[in-house]
């Protein structure tokens, strides 16, 4: 093969999906256009890791890129016999395109849908495969002849990224500027009102270029919700709390309490005990036909001192 991807990567041939994806991110960022602007090597770099990904990442991909890889590569025109590393010096990229390659003197053209089968015959003996008599043919040749027989193109891998946005973003939607797809560019996404944390967003063909004139992956955006010091949700409702002092609470009161809308005045009873939840009907988060409620918890602050006068008082109610 023309570029080695492993060698690109910087990882051992039987490096694990894991290792390559932790890899490719280093060096993503590390060459990203955004960092190093102006720079045409980074530029390019960053491209051959995004290329060298695109095919290590994939199963199907980096099996058939092996195998290309395998039998594709020519070290010696005067080796005798059909060793693994004497297929004649092409490059199977080429080949799966129709197209022609030559090195060492040697080039090859197919024309046809003839020459192919003739080239699947040849290959079918160094599988194992299709010899007198054999009809069937070796799953290997069939694989990969198979794209370039049918003309069947390979989607781009997706892409992930993750946004994390305010409480308030999360209730009202927000559109964000991202740099974060294809080629690094700046593209607008749009997240919509009501999205729970951990919320996902696809952006059609924002991923990874695909193959054969395969169309582009996604990018997949993970929606991270900050944490609000007043709300808390859970689904469509929200959570708040009030203080009260603890005669507040015996008598009664009114208290000023803000929604994801506006403040209101809420009436807390006479004899509200500490913990009381009170709701505020159709005040949560409106997401699609249905509208949650607001409950305030009410806290009640108990005094730390108590003059003497104070404390007779309790002393003759308890009474």
């Amino acid at each position: 093969m023309n570029k080695d991807f492993y060698k690109i990567l910087g990882v051992a041939e039987d490096a694990p999906k894991d290792q390559i994806k932790k890899v490719y991110r280093q060096l993503a960022k590390k060459y990203h256009p955004d960092r190093n602007k102006g720079d045409a090597s980074a530029e390019a770099k960053f491209k051959e890791v995004q290329e060298a990904y695109s095919v290590l990442s994939d199963e199907k991909k980096r099996e058939e890129y092996d195998m290309m890889r395998k039998y594709g590569s020519y070290t010696g025109a005067d080796q005798a016999g059909f060793g693994a590393d004497s297929m004649g010096g092409f490059d199977f990229s080429d080949l799966l395109r129709g197209g022609s390659s030559g090195r060492g003197g040697r080039t090859f053209r197919f024309s046809s849908s003839r020459d192919l089968g003739d080239l699947e015959d040849l290959f079918g003996s160094f599988f194992g495969g299709r010899g007198e008599g054999d009809s069937g043919g070796s799953g290997a040749t069939e694989d990969i002849f198979e794209g370039r027989r049918s003309g069947r193109t390979q989607r781009g891998p997706d892409m992930a990224t993750t946004i994390a946005i305010p409480f308030m973003e999360s209730v009202t939607g927000v559109t964000k500027t991202l740099r974060a797809g294809r080629g690094g560019k700046t593209i607008r996404v749009k997240i919509p009102a009501g999205i729970e944390d951990g919320g996902r967003i696809r952006v059609k063909g924002q991923g990874q270029p695909g193959l054969y004139g395969g169309r582009s992956g996604d990018l997949i955006i993970e929606v991270r919700v900050m944490p609000d010091q007043y709300f808390k949700r859970e689904g469509n409702d929200v959570h708040t709390s009030v203080e009260v002092s603890f005669i507040e609470a015996i008598k009664g009161c009114k208290r000023e309490v803000r929604t994801l809308t506006r403040t209101v005045s809420l009436t807390i009873p006479p004899g509200t005990q500490p913990g009381t939840k009170l709701r505020l009907k159709g005040m949560g988060l409106s997401v699609g036909s249905e509208t949650g409620d607001q409950y305030v918890e009410v806290k009640v602050a108990l005094p730390t001192t108590l003059t003497e006068k104070q404390k007779r008082l309790i002393e003759e109610w308890e009474k």
